[in-house]
């Protein structure tokens, strides 16, 4: 007994679901990768443009920060010169240091000497790029004032890179435009009287 079998014949190839939509002909789906694509790249443009600003937003308060350690630094060396100096911390006192250029400070003495470097290193002349200061502040000033008996503050006042709301303090305030610039930081230095008067 013979038995015969019926020939097999591959199933008929099928459309994927998602070449064709329900009750749409193929024709109206050959433009929909494209138009997919296009708002890909649409939306990672606007991504990359957004990374792009605060990436330069980064930068801006990156030197915003290292200024403001500057003339934190500065401040304190100038508090630290006049708590050890005490005999003569009156004559510290005074406005515009760093203003004009680089002194020499080879012969000074005391209090004068304190000054004259303060005055340097508040210009950056600490770091040269040839023949130009770059070691310090942008616009950097200083200030010493007397509140009271035994009590100043050293003020450093600079130009920061975005305007905002400038400083109570008036120390380096002589660039009428650059005041929305103008950045500053107060170190208070109180003397103590050990002679219990």
């Amino acid at each position: 007994m013979r038995t015969t079998t019926a020939p097999r014949h591959s199933p008929p190839l099928r459309r994927s679901a998602a070449a064709v939509l329900p009750g749409q002909p193929a024709r109206a789906q050959q433009g929909f990768l494209l138009l997919e694509v296009l708002i890909t790249i649409v939306l990672v443009g606007i991504g990359l443009l957004g990374l792009a600003g605060l990436q330069a937003r980064t930068a801006v308060m990156e030197m915003e920060a290292y200024q403001r350690t500057q003339a934190l630094i500065l401040a304190q060396d100038m508090a630290e010169r006049i708590a050890a100096n005490k005999a003569d911390a009156a004559h510290y006192v005074g406005d515009g240091y760093g203003a004009g250029g680089t002194a020499a400070c080879g012969g000074a003495g005391g209090y004068a000497y304190d000054l004259c470097t303060w005055g340097n290193a508040l210009r950056g002349a600490t770091e040269k790029s040839g023949t130009v200061n770059v070691g310090t502040l942008q616009g950097g000033r200083g200030c010493i004032a007397a509140k009271a008996a035994g009590r100043y503050q050293v003020i450093v006042a600079w130009q920061g890179r975005v305007p905002t709301v400038a400083p109570a303090v008036r120390c380096g305030a002589d660039d009428p435009g650059a005041e929305p610039y103008r950045r500053a930081v107060v170190v208070p230095v109180h003397l103590a009287n050990l002679r219990g008067a």
